[in-house]
């Protein structure tokens, strides 16, 4: 049996330093211990995915920064595609990055996929409260941020955070920290801190710089769209920020094997002996041309029927748990979001999640999108509702559907019926 497991992804990206523009982190690297998750490729690929995504660009006190909103619109974007349900926040103060917190809190599980990404100004000191050494988030109405007094009372605790989630999820927390943090109070060697149970990546050593360039989001979101396991992407994200001049370290790394984007695989072609038989070719008669099998399944009607669910116009339909054992005994599996979403991609669509802020604008896109209406349908794609194998993570009774003819991406009652299409095992 598996361990359970739960990934919390902290992006930092922190366009410049509270009191230093452009420096980012200094000091010593203490070990902590490691854990071994095992993490397969297959089913716990599915575990309910959230996210707590913000970005802080418009400061009252610090220096504004340009990429930090920028970042985290792209991040938000990625997660959405990679059907994470994202809590979202730009040019937060402090009471609105505190109740987005308590959300993201709320929405998790002991059995999810979690990422925060945040991005903006943080700082670093002893914390008078807990005398631990603390990395504060920094909120834009940070006119009263002087002392660590100050920060304990009006920033947010980045540590508070990592402790909270590791202890509500009993998991793993990845931690990617892109950021100049300075001294708060009488000054000292910038700490790249721990915490137990996290995977922390840091975007540049101790007496290094950063800029607010966005370079560390466009180097991890490259690598992450591709099937790579978590660890070697922060492997080429490595060499990438070499180039620009900043020196990743990584810290309780054995994370076992996550992937933001499975790899389709191939199906094997059935090794078929030769016949010896002749064979004869008529000059006029067309002859048969073989073409390689699709990886898409479509329930038959005696299938759909003896499984639970019914045929329609637009195929079969079944309710969540029956749509699973349709398409298992169809020899395939329901596909995740990630892969109707491509679906939609691939035909020249935008995928339109609920919610988002340009979700209308990219419903009359598609629909007005002719080319894309007649893709999707020559995949065998219809205009209705079609399952995701991949459930909501903030409601276990939903999961997520895409509608192929507005390209929507929305979340289903699992006790519903929507159109099922398979996908063959292994792809």
């Amino acid at each position: 049996m598996y361990k359970i497991v739960t990934m919390l992804i902290v992006g930092l990206l922190f366009g410049s330093c509270a009191n230093s523009p452009a420096t980012r982190g200094s000091g010593s690297s203490p070990s902590y211990a490691t854990r071994d998750v095992e993490v397969v490729f297959g089913e716990e690929q599915t575990y309910p995915r959230i996210a707590l995504v913000i970005g802080n660009n418009n400061y009252q006190k610090n220096k504004k920064l340009t990429n930090a909103v920028p970042d985290a619109r792209a991040m938000r974007n990625f997660l959405e595609n990679r059907g994470f349900k994202v809590v979202y926040a730009e040019d937060a103060d402090k009471n609105t990055m505190t109740n987005r917190v308590n959300e993201f809190m709320g929405g998790l599980g002991k059995k999810s996929v979690a990422v925060i990404y945040y991005a903006g100004h943080a700082s670093q000191d002893k914390s008078r409260k807990t005398g631990m050494t603390t990395n504060y988030l920094v909120p834009i109405n940070d006119s009263s941020l002087t002392s660590v007094t100050d920060y304990d009372r009006d920033a947010i605790s980045m540590n508070y955070i990592l402790n909270k989630a590791d202890e509500l999820n009993h998991g793993i927390n990845i931690a990617m920290l892109d950021a100049c943090r300075t001294p708060i109070g009488r000054g000292g060697n910038i700490q790249n801190i721990g915490a137990e149970g996290v995977y922390l990546v840091y975007s540049t050593a101790s007496g290094t710089t950063a800029s607010d360039s966005g370079a560390f989001r466009r180097s991890f979101l490259k690598y992450a769209e591709k099937a790579m396991k978590l660890t070697d992407i922060f492997e080429k994200v490595k060499l990438d920020l070499r180039k620009e001049g900043q020196r990743p370290s990584v810290q309780n790394d054995k994370v076992g094997s996550f992937y933001f984007t499975q790899a389709i695989k191939p199906t094997p072609m059935p090794v078929v002996k030769p016949q010896t038989v002749d064979r004869v070719v008529y000059r006029d008669r067309p002859q048969a041309v073989s073409t390689p099998q699709s990886k898409w399944i479509t329930p038959t009607k005696s299938v759909c029927e003896s499984n639970g669910g019914e045929i329609s116009k637009y195929g079969c339909r079944a309710k969540w748990e029956d749509a699973k054992k349709i398409c298992r005994v169809s020899g395939g599996v329901l596909p995740t979001e990630e892969i109707l979403g491509q679906v939609v991609r691939d035909c020249g669509g935008s995928l339109a999640t609920y919610g988002s802020k340009d979700f209308v604008s990219l419903i009359k896109k598609n629909i007005a999108n002719k080319s894309y209406q007649s893709c999707y349908k020559k995949k065998g794609f219809q205009s209705a509702y079609c399952w995701s194998l991949t459930s909501i993570s903030y409601n276990i009774k939903d999961a997520w559907i895409v509608n192929f003819y507005s390209g929507v991406l929305h979340n289903g009652v699992k006790g519903n019926n929507a159109f099922v299409r398979c996908v063959r095992a292994g792809q």
